[in-house]
């Protein structure tokens, strides 16, 4: 009997912690009702002081995760309430959501692939203080650099990326080994927001190879030089 009851602990206790882990990433329907149900909720972006003028959730507070100041401003806050935390892609907003959790803070949540999911729905966002920038590359110019005689392999990165920028030695190492036969192009996101939207890109690095314009693989997340040159 007391084996049972030990048994049935541990797995009430499994479920209790996969539910809380559950609820601390929320998609993005879910995270905008979410932050609708939750009194005096807590906004938090992430992002760049650039990015935030671009555009963002309404009434969020912008906090630089990659700035200097992130740990004395998270510091400021009241550790009691519910936070809602974002990035341009889930990553930056992952790791800020850990860092004040792992510092007291009981409730924060994180939105699952970040401005591009929430952009992907449809939801709304506050207009920013910055003029909307034209895309670097318009819609045109993009299915020409994919038309092509030889395969292309499209990197979606950003600059502020870890992953993307521990795959661009490799990705450069390609270009000129596969010379003639592979095409590398890099396409930061964050110079062509509205193309991205369009092309349904919710997460970065992801890269992409088309031949002759379609798609034949795809791969999300960092990837090594010998994977993606057999995939190639």
């Amino acid at each position: 009997m007391k084996l049972f009851s030990f048994i049935v602990a541990v797995l009430l206790f499994a479920v209790s912690c996969n539910s809380q882990s559950s609820d601390q990433v929320l998609n993005a329907a879910a995270f905008k009702d979410k932050i609708a149900q939750t009194k005096d909720a807590e906004i938090l972006d992430v992002r760049t002081p650039e990015e935030y003028a671009g555009g963002y959730i309404e009434n969020a507070k912008n906090i630089n995760y990659n700035g200097s100041e992130f740990k004395s401003e998270v510091e400021k806050l009241d550790k009691n309430k519910t936070y809602f935390v974002y990035c341009l892609s889930g990553a930056r907003s992952a790791s800020a959501a850990s860092y004040m959790r792992s510092n007291g803070f009981k409730h924060v949540i994180n939105l699952e692939g970040g401005i591009l999911a929430w952009q992907s729905q449809n939801l709304p966002l506050a207009s920013g203080t910055a003029a909307a920038v034209a895309d670097k590359i318009s819609a045109e110019a993009y299915t020409q650099m994919i038309t092509s005689d030889t395969a292309v392999l499209v990197d979606y990165y950003a600059p502020w990326c870890a992953p993307c920028l521990k795959m661009k030695p490799m990705l450069e190492e390609i270009s000129k080994e596969y010379a003639g036969k592979v095409k590398v192009i890099r396409l930061n996101i964050d110079e062509n927001k509205g193309l991205a939207q369009q092309l349904n890109i919710t997460a970065i690095p992801v890269l992409k190879k088309f031949e002759k314009g379609k798609e034949t693989w795809s791969h999300e997340g960092y990837i090594e030089k010998a994977a993606l040159v057999k995939a190639l």
